[in-house]
C-alpha cells in the first residue's frame, strides 16, 4: 500500500510540472502599454509584444559573452529588452519580441526594472515583423 501511495504521489508530481511546463510555453500576447500599466500582473511571465527597434545596441561583456540590448518601442511607450548573443536586427525595424518580463531583476549589484529578457533560455526571441 505504502508503495502505492510513493508512485501515485510521484506521477500527480511529474503530471503537475508537465503541465506547468505547456502553459509556461504559451506567451501572453499584450501591449507596453498594458505591461507598464499593471506590471505586478506580468511579473516572471512570458509576454509577446510588437514595437519598433530604437537605441540598439550590441555588446560584449567583460566575460567575453556577447548580449543585445535595445528599447521596443509602441504608441508612445517604451520597453528596454535583453537578449543574449548579437541579434540578427537594425535600429528602427518593426519586430515581434517574446521573453520573460520581469518588474525587478537583480543581476550582481546592478538592478534593471520593467525589462523583457528575450533570451532563449528564458523561452524569448526577437522575430522582424514584415
Amino acid at each position: 500500500m505504502r508503495a502505492w501511495l510513493v508512485v501515485l504521489a510521484i506521477a500527480l508530481m511529474w503530471a503537475g510540472t508537465t503541465a506547468q511546463k505547456k502553459t509556461e510555453a504559451t506567451p501572453i500576447k499584450t501591449s507596453i502599454a498594458a505591461i507598464l500599466k499593471d506590471p505586478d500582473k506580468f511579473h516572471r511571465k512570458l509576454v509577446q509584444v510588437q514595437g519598433t527597434v530604437s537605441e540598439l545596441k550590441k555588446k560584449v561583456s567583460r566575460a567575453g559573452n556577447e548580449y543585445t540590448t535595445f528599447k521596443l518601442v509602441s504608441e508612445g511607450k517604451q520597453l528596454p529588452v535583453f537578449s543574449y548573443g548579437h541579434l540578427d536586427i537594425q535600429e528602427k525595424d518593426r519586430v515581434v519580441v517574446t521573453g520573460r518580463f520581469y518588474k525587478v531583476k537583480r543581476v550582481g549589484r546592478l538592478v534593471f526594472r520593467n525589462e523583457i529578457d528575450a533570451s532563449p533560455k528564458e523561452g524569448g526571441k526577437v522575430e522582424r515583423k514584415q
